[in-house]
Parts: structure tokens; C-alpha cells; sequence
């Protein structure tokens, strides 16, 4: 699959200093091993490269949506209810509805248990774009902060 890139979409990446090989990549990643998210004919896939996790979400024809990313890096699911809520999201590797879970982050050396998109059956975890780029963000500002 070719993505497709909007004018929108360039425009996000660049302010988030995201390359379109980049995101080609996590996409081409995602579609060869179906380790991704779908629901309703939407795909969110991510993939490590280099200190960043970057995340694809695209429409089944290759049209990017948007794309983020964070320099967390996450960890094992973390179980913290019995009854997790579901989410609208399916495992594709899996076939597995996706839970509102929770997954170890770590940053600078530092390990902290953070809200995530799980997949119960193979453990992949997810960070939607509102808290990677929002939540997640200012966290790792603050680390650096106290690092500096």
C-alpha cells in the first residue's frame, strides 16, 4: 500500500517533525505484519524508529489521517481492574477487541504506569494521539526539565 498524504496531513507532520518516510514506514510496517489497530475502515499502526514511536492513522485505501508521536518507551500492560473498559479498537494481528488499559512507560530511566489501547491477547499497547501529543508530551518536557 502507497499513503497518501494530504496537504492537511503534511502540515501536521512537519509541525510535529515527522518525515513522510518515516510514516510510510510504520504504515508498510503494519500492513506486513498486521500488527495494528483497525475499526470502521480505520488503521492505526505505530513503530519504534530510532528514540521515537511513531504512529500512522490511515484509511484502508493508504490516506493518512494524521500522525504523532512520543519518545516513551512502552512497556509490558499493566492490569489495574478486573473489568477493563473495551474500546473501539480490534487487535488485527489478533482479531482481539482492544481494552482502555494501562502499560508501563519509561523515559530517561525513569518508569511510570500510564493509560494506553491494549490488545489482551498478544499485549501490544497503543498511546492515542490525544495523549501522545498532549499528556505524554508535557510529561517528557518535565523530565527533561529536571534532567537539565
Amino acid at each position: 500500500m502507497q499513503p497518501k498524504f494530504s496537504d492537511n496531513a503534511k502540515d501536521l507532520m512537519g509541525k510535529r517533525g515527522l518525515k513522510e518516510a518515516d510514516i510510510t514506514e510504520v504504515i508498510s510496517s503494519a500492513e506486513s505484519t498486521n500488527r495494528k489497530l483497525v475499526k470502521d475502515g480505520i488503521n492505526l499502526a505505530k513503530k519504534r524508529i530510532g528514540e521515537v514511536t511513531a504512529y500512522a492513522v490511515y484509511k484502508d485505501d493508504g490516506e493518512v489521517q494524521t500522525a504523532y508521536s512520543h519518545r516513551m518507551v512502552l512497556g509490558e500492560p499493566v492490569k489495574t481492574t478486573d473489568e477493563p473498559e473495551a474500546s473501539e479498537w480490534v487487535c488485527k494481528h489478533c482479531n482481539e477487541k482492544a481494552i482502555q488499559g494501562s502499560a508501563n512507560m519509561t523515559y530517561m530511566g525513569v518508569t511510570r504506569t500510564g493509560p494506553a489501547i491494549v490488545c489482551p491477547k498478544c499485549g501490544d499497547v497503543w498511546l492515542e494521539e490525544y495523549l501522545a501529543t498532549m499528556t505524554i508530551a508535557a510529561a517528557e518536557g518535565l523530565f527533561e526539565k529536571k534532567k537539565a
